[in-house]
């Protein structure tokens, strides 16, 4: 655990934490006043033991991957306990945990002064219970026999202690947790065995062969406990790498995985965003059930990326249709369940991503697609991600409909529960909600105060929007192609371009103005935005303000100050006109008319292309027909520039 600052622990971690550490005290009480009334020459023999205990305390080894450590301590605690009896047994595991503890909260600073007292007082209790437990009861007054019985004994003993201080600590991690104690036990204390069952070896070998611990007996066993644990370290330190190896492996991984999802999310208007969203989300609700697993979090994370990958087997107007689908329709939007996990099947991911993609809309009650599971044959993610994926739907805009209000898209969920839905998910997902909301804000909190200065943090969303900018223009652009030759009058045609630009660019107005050959001057025949009451019925005289410009010069005028074509009343609108760009529509040579744009902040490079490609479209589709009453302005037009050059 890190030393910054830690939440205090929850009060039915803290009244556990009590109950042990007062049992533990208590053992600890009656085993000093056992040894208390013993004599020196008792206390010559098991001190040596005691240092040895404290010296090799300091040398604890961290199983990577786990919570736990392992010393070779250990060794002297049992031959502690088998040569003098649970009280001296007890009273070396109390100084072995001191000494780690200590190790731990002054160097590393790691431990909370609960879990200190907690890890003295625990070992000390279960050492004993496993002494009293499996026969043992005080010093031996002659050296051991190895015979069954004695196996049998220090066997039981071996087990008995390590099950009782494994799971005194599994219990206090899970209650803290809220997560399921087996796989806590499992994941971290399971190796452990193997350190007790040396220690226990070790402890016989002293038993059996001598009662007295002497310079001699120090002088075998402690290069032999040395030897032991640089291995171990050795071994730890070599896992150690590996993991890390495995972990960025891993980290870059994923980290691919989001980046390619991300661009195709960026390429989904109507969606764009949700991948996004779905994966902050899973991964908290994950965490809130308590999964631990990591195999089981990283699919997770994963197919939260990539569980839409499988649209890009559906044809867009589909995806992207207004209404409600056909029965064709939805049979078509089904398949990309499958298509997606068999695209991510061709991967050898390290972790089952594919099971959840592909069972991501079954449904609780067996009426989902494309398998009909029900219940806990659906995947845990898949089931995790259903309610994610539905809640994120609900709240967002749609082109069948507009986006639903949290207490509608609640109501909804509760509705599906224990229908479509797993119910405990629904249930939790519905209590981290608030949780989940404040994790939104502050992220768009830290995004509009620009927390993300490097140019590294802000490279990636900006390529992104460069795609979903990319996206946009290309479907309007496909769309203002299909409307306008189907428009009848030059107000359907105007409405059209203004209605498609607006969505792609920052307009604050637009105006559409054509010559007057009788008096050589610019009419504004059409506007929309904020400064329609300036600009409507407007004259410019060709060749004067940047309209006039435009038109007289056949040239585009590119974010020029709106106070040369508007005059000072631009500054005091409600909403202030900082720039006008003033492109003429060309057919071929001659200019027909004069687009002007008004804006607020200048528009950038890729605003002038868009507008361009624009206008061609919206001379080529309507000149023929709506601008036809315009051809005697065509050729005037052209004299008066003329005498304007």
């Amino acid at each position: 655990m890190s030393a910054q600052a830690r939440p205090p622990l929850a009060p039915r971690v803290q009244a556990y934490v009590f109950v042990v550490f007062a049992l533990g005290l208590t053992v600890l009480i009656a085993s000093g006043y056992d040894l208390i009334t013993r004599d020196w020459s008792f206390h010559a023999e098991w001190l040596p033991l005691a240092a040895l205990t404290f010296g090799s305390g300091w040398l604890a080894i961290k199983l990577p991957g786990t919570r736990a450590s392992i010393s070779i301590s250990e060794t002297f605690t049992f031959a502690g306990t088998l040569l003098f009896g649970p009280a001296v047994g007890s009273v070396l595991v109390a100084l072995d945990a001191t000494v780690m503890g200590l190790q731990d909260s002054l160097l590393r600073k790691r431990l909370r002064w609960q879990q200190i007292v907690f890890n003295i007082a625990g070992p000390a209790l279960s050492i004993w219970a496993a002494a009293r437990l499996a026969g043992i009861h005080g010093p031996l007054t002659a050296p051991a026999e190895l015979n069954p019985d004695l196996l049998l004994t220090v066997g039981a003993f071996t087990a008995l202690y390590f099950l009782f201080n494994s799971w005194l600590v599994t219990f206090a991690v899970a209650l803290e947790q809220a997560a399921p104690a087996f796989h806590i036990w499992w994941t971290n204390f399971r190796e452990v065995s193997i350190n007790f069952a040396a220690g226990a070896s070790i402890a016989v070998f002293v038993a059996v062969n001598s009662q007295r611990i002497d310079l001699s007996f120090i002088g075998v066993i402690l290069p032999l406990m040395l030897v032991v644990y640089f291995t171990y370290r050795w071994s730890s330190k070599r896992v150690e790498i590996e993991q890390e190896k495995v972990q960025e492996l891993n980290r870059v991984f994923l980290s691919t995985v989001e980046a390619l999802a991300l661009a195709i999310d960026a390429k989904d208007q109507v969606t764009h965003g949700h991948i996004r969203r779905v994966q902050r989300y899973t991964m908290a609700l994950a965490d809130a059930l308590g999964i631990r697993d990591e195999r089981q979090l990283n699919a997770i994370r994963a197919a939260a990326l990539l569980h839409d990958t499988g649209k890009l087997a559906v044809p867009e107007y589909i995806l992207n249709k207004p209404g409600p689908l056909t029965a064709a329709e939805f049979e078509r939007m089904k398949v990309h369940a499958d298509v997606g996990a068999d695209i991510l099947k061709s991967i050898d991911f390290p972790y089952p991503v594919e099971p959840i993609v592909r069972h991501h809309h079954e449904q609780w009650d067996g009426s989902g697609y494309p398998a009909g599971l029900r219940g806990y044959e659906i995947p845990l993610g898949a089931r995790i991600l259903a309610v994610v994926d539905c809640y994120d739907a609900l709240t967002s805009d749609r082109p069948y409909r507009p986006r639903l209000s949290r207490q509608q898209a609640e109501q909804v969920l509760l509705e599906k529960r224990g229908k479509a839905y797993d119910p405990w998910i629904v249930d939790e997902f519905l209590r981290l909600l608030d949780r989940l909301e404040a994790m939104d804000q502050a992220e768009d909190a830290a995004r509009k105060n620009g927390e993300a200065s490097s140019s590294a943090a802000r490279s990636v969303p900006d390529r992104l929007e460069a795609i979903a900018a990319t996206t946009a223009e290309e479907r309007e652009f496909n769309e203002l192609r299909r409307e306008l030759p189907r428009a009848t009058s030059l107000d359907q045609a105007f409405d059209a371009l203004e209605r498609h630009l607006s969505r792609i660019l920052p307009l604050h107005s637009l105006a559409l103005l054509l010559p007057q050959p009788e008096t050589n001057e610019l009419h504004c025949v059409r506007c929309s935005g904020r400064a329609s009451s300036i600009l409507a019925g407007s004259r410019v005289p060709v060749g004067e303000r940047v309209s006039g410009w435009a038109f007289a010069h056949s040239q585009v005028v590119f974010n020029s100050d709106a106070t040369l074509e508007l005059g000072p009343v631009a500054r005091t609108l409600s909403h202030p006109v900082g720039y006008v760009s003033a492109f003429p529509l060309l057919d071929g040579v001659s200019v027909l008319a004069v687009l002007l744009l008004c804006s607020q902040r200048p528009l950038e490079r890729d605003h002038r292309r868009i507008v361009e490609n624009s206008t061609t479209l919206f001379v080529s589709s309507v000149s023929n027909s709506v601008l036809q009453a315009a051809a005697p302005t065509r050729r005037r037009g052209q004299l008066h520039k003329a005498q304007v050059h």
